[in-house]
């Protein structure tokens, strides 16, 4: 492919310029034509540099230099923990490669250095940065610094299959009786008798309660996921334990979900189960469920989960019960001499 840039001379006072890309025009502001010619060469090699940048689908610009674009708009249009996400991603991964390359030079090799340099660090936060970095980089493509994300077929770390940590039954009523607040003591009842997850229980609604038909709506943000739950007669005693209302949210002094967590930890730490959290609960109803004689497919649908692998992960659960009850098997005595 060829270009085309020019070194003319004004007629009128006879000041050089060049002319490129057919009609756009930019003076030397010189007459000396030893100092136009050595102008138009250095201007000449950076607009062919440009060109070819254009054609290869090379970046112009450095890495550090999108950083600043990005988080000036990030900041302004994205929330706090998604901005936080992915300024911390792309500053890793300036950190790795260098605010003076060109973006168009990050590569795959980069996210395998971004792996590399935490190792140290859980296999969710890793993949907490490739895909922060990949969503990053997806906004290049959007503004057409790049042809295409080279983090787009980075592939996450397996996940760490790790046992639920749960409160055992032999726990509960202890546990229990160490929450003074009634309050917190419902509310920890109705996660533990639901196996509901954070959210889904504190926004639940009176309205949302069906007692004739015996269960209750949980609404998701994704209309597909909603559905009924079988109301069950301890989480039947515990909304009734409480002023019962036509409408409105039935759990009402802590409406953020932070603080719901931070409440529940504080009540696991005094009853000296301070390496749980709140998602304990929903681990302690699954448990419970299986350790009575519950089956997967059945806790699948009770905890809301759309793929039965995400409910194996109480397999060793269902193990342990099953080498229990197979106790249950006695054949007499038997003479085996």
């Amino acid at each position: 492919m060829k270009f085309y840039m020019h070194l003319k001379k004004r007629k009128s006072n006879g000041v050089w310029y060049v002319i490129f890309d057919g009609d756009k025009r930019r003076s030397l502001k010189t007459i000396d034509a030893d100092e136009a010619n050595r102008l138009y060469k250095e201007i000449r090699k950076q607009w062919l540099a440009g060109k070819l940048s254009d054609i290869s689908g090379e970046c112009k610009i450095a890495l550090g230099q999108f950083q600043e674009e990005y988080l000036t708009w990030a900041e302004q249009v994205q929330g706090r923990s998604t901005f936080r996400a992915n300024r911390l991603a792309l500053q890793k991964l300036v950190d790795i490669a260098g605010k003076n390359l060109r973006l168009s030079q990050v590569s795959r090799k980069h996210a395998d250095q971004l792996i590399a340099r935490n190792s140290g660090l859980s296999t969710a936060s890793i993949n907490n940065y490739i895909r922060h970095a990949r969503s990053v980089l997806n906004k290049a493509v959007d503004w057409q610094h790049l042809k295409s994300n080279p983090f787009a077929r980075v592939r996450e770390l397996p996940k760490e299959k790790k046992a639920p940590s749960y409160i055992g039954q032999d726990q509960l009523s202890k546990f229990f009786a160490s929450i003074k607040d009634v309050y917190l003591r419902r509310l920890i009842a109705a996660y533990l008798a639901t196996g509901r997850r954070r959210t889904e229980l504190i926004n639940l609604k009176w309205q949302d309660i069906e007692w004739d038909r015996g269960r209750y709506f949980v609404a998701r943000s994704k209309t597909h996921l909603s559905r009924y739950y079988p109301l069950s007669d301890t989480f039947k005693a515990i909304l009734k334990s409480m002023e019962t209302q036509e409408t409105g949210r039935i759990w009402t002094r802590w409406t953020h979900p932070d603080t719901v967590s931070h409440r529940v930890k504080d009540a696991l730490k005094t009853a000296g189960l301070g390496h749980l959290h709140l998602h304990a609960l929903r681990h302690t109803f699954a448990s419970c469920f299986i350790e009575s004689g519950g089956d997967l497919r059945t806790l699948q649908d009770l905890l809301g989960h759309t793929e039965y692998r995400t409910t194996e992960i109480y397999a060793h659960v269902s193990d342990k019960h099953q080498a229990k009850e197979i106790e249950r098997i006695k054949l007499g005595l038997i003479d085996l001499g």
